[in-house]
């Protein structure tokens, strides 16, 4: 009798074990049930989610409850369950995602339930996904997101609707309000040329030899009389001046800086 005991003591044994019932599942090493009680996990306390720490390694497959909140940026962790893939400790998280959600993303394909927004035609996308499409309002093909930004709706626009330009051009109310001072061009000393003046010199004409007389005497008078006369004034006046801009009606750019990244809309699997 001892030598058989020692025997099975010392010998594995490979069977499903069941807790809680006498009919563990063929399919698992170990089933629990109980309609009241669950199953508690080992509690540690993880230092971030790069290092195995408090384990002496990482264990692809490990399943631990951290009750810490440690570290900073990508390697934080939170209190809750985290499993082990062998490099790092991953967080389990629900899942909340919805169909319909947008994503932006440095994928370049589809990915898990993600369809890349390419403009492509739903016949081409799985069956789910493709009615998935249809209740969202794209019958025939996915919108082409390239190049533009996402805005939210407001009032009666459309959802899916692509409007608005990349530049745009200012109105001249859109200048600041200010005064541009100059002066006109200055030429230095100039004339202006001015009609010449003669007095009026009425004289009968009595005769010929009167008529010759008067033109001879006219003609000397005028070789001989020099008149000045001022420009007209008109008082108080403005000059209208023009200033160009200097401007080429260049539109402006309306774009951001931004990161480059692909949209991806969420029609499940």
């Amino acid at each position: 009798m001892r030598i058989l005991l020692l025997l099975l003591i010392n010998s594995p044994i490979f069977a499903q074990v069941g807790i809680g019932t006498n009919t563990p599942n063929n399919n698992a090493m170990l089933e629990v049930y109980n309609d009241s009680k669950g199953i508690l996990l080992p509690r540690v306390a993880l230092q971030n989610s790069a290092i195995a720490n408090p384990l002496s390694g990482h264990v692809q497959g490990m399943l631990v409850y951290n009750v810490a909140e440690n570290s900073s940026g990508v390697t934080r962790v939170y209190p809750g369950m985290y499993y082990n893939d062998g490099n790092r400790w991953i967080r389990f998280v629900p899942k909340t995602t919805t169909v319909g959600e947008l994503k932006h993303s440095f994928h370049n394909a589809d990915h898990n339930g993600w369809y890349l927004l390419d403009g492509r035609t739903i016949s081409s996308l799985s069956l789910t996904a493709r009615n998935q499409a249809i209740s969202l309002g794209y019958p025939t093909n996915l919108p082409v997101m390239d190049n533009l930004f996402l805005k939210a709706k407001s009032g009666s626009e459309i959802l899916g609707s692509i409007s608005g330009n990349q530049t745009l051009t200012i109105n001249q109310n859109n200048l600041p309000n200010v005064n541009f001072i100059g002066s006109t061009n200055n030429s230095g000393n100039h004339s202006h040329n001015v009609d010449s003046y003669r007095g009026n010199e009425n004289i009968g004409l009595l005769s010929t030899t009167i008529l010759t007389l008067f033109v001879t005497e006219t003609v000397a008078k005028e070789n001989s009389l020099t008149t000045i006369r001022d420009t007209h004034t008109d008082g108080s006046h403005d000059h209208a001046v023009t200033f160009n801009s200097g401007g080429s009606n260049t539109p402006i750019e309306n774009v951001p800086k931004y990161i480059t990244a692909n949209i991806f809309i969420y029609l499940g699997y």
